[in-house]
């Protein structure tokens, strides 16, 4: 199989070049081309792959930031379309451990119709591991203190950050939705897949160290991404509903971690009104199906 590191890039040069001195210092080949797609290219990374004569990367720059949405879609596309059968998705943040990414390969040709297989994240200011997707927790994170009993784990989704797909999906028109701009782009892709009959799995032995965005608070800790953020994580996790199948419950889920994120925010977050003001404006827009990019959510 073909494998393709994909890479999504903003402003970030610096990180990006060290993804690929990464690959480059593993003394086991892995990936059989490397594809960057970046918003609002500098120009550097360019410039860099030319003077040093590095043919097996693809760099693709645009005019506008594409989001993690767009970005995970035009990633997947231009690796479907240039032969990968398998594309390993990684954020400018990230990294590649060889270790990791082998077992992810090794697992995915093992399935058949498979969609995705994602490592198991450690969340490292936790010391927590995280399975998503599962059928108890739907559209939550579980978090574990050891790694689960089983070698591979179903799952509807998971991040995208780390993440192998297969290309197969793509190619038959199956992609993610580029609209929904930030946030949830994974988990709307994720159920996709599921409808589509492809299996995503976790897998144990395959660990990306991940220091997500969590603070720690008198009611414990907690997510605290931006305040921005949360008017696209309540609008798109409404809109992944409503356009899903047969997951009713779901909107009562919504509910509850709306009325929860209400409840956090009034307790110990900062930015108190303006993040309920972009939650409920989240929810108005979910509801109407508004899947523009509210380029004034700064001016608020």
């Amino acid at each position: 199989m073909k494998v393709w590191l994909a890479i999504s890039s903003y402003k970030n040069d610096e990180n990006v070049l060290r993804i690929i001195d990464q690959v480059h210092n593993s003394p086991k080949r892995i990936f059989d081309r490397i594809l960057i797609v970046d918003s609002e290219g500098t120009g550097v990374i360019p410039g860099i792959l030319a003077e040093k004569g590095w043919d097996h990367i693809t760099y693709r720059s645009y005019d506008q930031n594409l989001g993690s949405g767009a970005n995970l879609c035009e990633r997947l596309r231009l690796a479907a379309e240039g032969g990968a059968d398998l594309a390993y998705a990684l954020n400018h943040d990230g990294y590649v451990d060889a270790e990791v990414v082998t077992r992810l390969v090794s697992a995915a040709e093992s399935i058949e119709k498979l969609g995705a297989a994602y490592p198991l994240s450690y969340f490292t200011n936790r010391g927590m591991y995280n399975i998503t997707g599962t059928r108890d927790m739907p559209l939550s994170a579980k978090l574990i203190p050891a790694p689960p009993p089983q070698p591979i784990l179903d799952v509807f989704w998971s991040s995208s950050n780390g993440a192998l797909y297969s290309t197969n999906p793509t190619k038959r028109g199956i992609i993610p939705w580029e609209a929904m701009w930030m946030a949830w782009e994974d988990l709307d892709y994720g159920w996709r897949l599921s409808d589509h009959g492809y299996r995503q799995v976790i897998v144990r032995d395959a660990v990306f160290r991940d220091n997500s965005e969590y603070n720690r608070t008198w009611l414990g800790t907690v997510l605290d991404k931006p305040a921005w953020r949360y008017y696209y994580h309540t609008r798109n996790l409404i809109l992944a509903i409503k356009r899903s199948r047969n997951r009713p419950l779901y909107y009562l889920i919504a509910a509850y971690r709306f009325l929860l994120e209400c409840g956090l925010t009034v307790l110990v977050k900062g930015n108190k009104w303006r993040r309920l003001r972009l939650l409920c404006m989240g929810v108005s827009d979910g509801i109407k199906g508004t899947v523009e990019r509210r380029q004034f959510l700064d001016q608020l």
